[in-house]
């Protein structure tokens, strides 16, 4: 029966599923899908000044760079942190393009060069790894990435590593997510979750010159 143009809570009319949906992935690909549209606008604008020379300046120069960077950070949160399936794709050349532009805005080096198309679901957890480490290094420094169809492999080597400790050791299964989480952190809880429903099973090691991170066949 339908009431008020909804299905039944009975969830028996045809085709209506009972699973349960990520309401948090859900967020966060609705919020990155309804942001891109405008920021794409406003770059576009920003092209067009330049061409005109009416407008250019100092001034100008700030806006397009911080459109670059704020539609960069978009495109790697819509795949990090929004909903993807095992049957999804994503092209090496979309791949280098995201860590591209998204590498041009961090204090390290990263060395990420995808040479084919990768399943989403592991580019996800790369994704999400990488923004942990982001963390690690602070200061300067290099991270690899060797990514397979047998898991991921990331090593972050600096000479000045900025290590959350509890966070890592939660992430790694051996200690409790702490009380005051931030929202800045909350890559590793959602890493660990993404770890968890792939399947998969995660390794840290960290010390005195960074981290080694492995994801691989649980």
């Amino acid at each position: 029966m339908m009431r008020h143009g909804y299905p039944s809570p009975s969830g028996k009319d045809a085709g209506l599923s009972l699973a349960k949906p990520d309401l948090s992935a859900l967020i966060a690909a609705r919020i990155c899908h309804d942001l891109i549209s405008p920021l794409g606008a406003i770059g576009n604008g920003v092209e067009l000044l330049e061409l005109s020379k009416t407008a250019a300046g100092p001034e100008l120069a700030l806006v397009h760079d911080s459109v670059q960077q704020a539609q960069a950070r978009i495109r790697l949160f819509r795949i990090a942190f929004g909903s993807v399936s095992a049957d999804q794709a994503i092209g090496a050349e979309e791949l280098r393009a995201i860590l591209r532009d998204y590498g041009a805005q961090l204090r390290f080096d990263l060395d990420w060069t995808p040479l084919q198309s990768q399943p989403k679901p592991m580019v996800k957890l790369g994704l999400l790894a990488l923004l942990c480490l982001e963390t690690v290094l602070p200061h300067g420094g290099v991270a690899q990435c060797s990514l397979s169809q047998d898991g991921l492999h990331f090593i972050a080597r600096t000479e000045r590593p900025k290590l959350y400790e509890a966070l890592w050791q939660a992430l790694d299964g051996g200690a409790p997510w702490p009380d005051d989480l931030r929202a800045a952190h909350v890559q590793f809880p959602a890493l660990a979750q993404a770890v968890t429903a792939e399947g998969m099973a995660l390794r840290v090691r960290t010390g005195t010159d960074g981290v080694d991170l492995q994801i691989t066949a649980d």
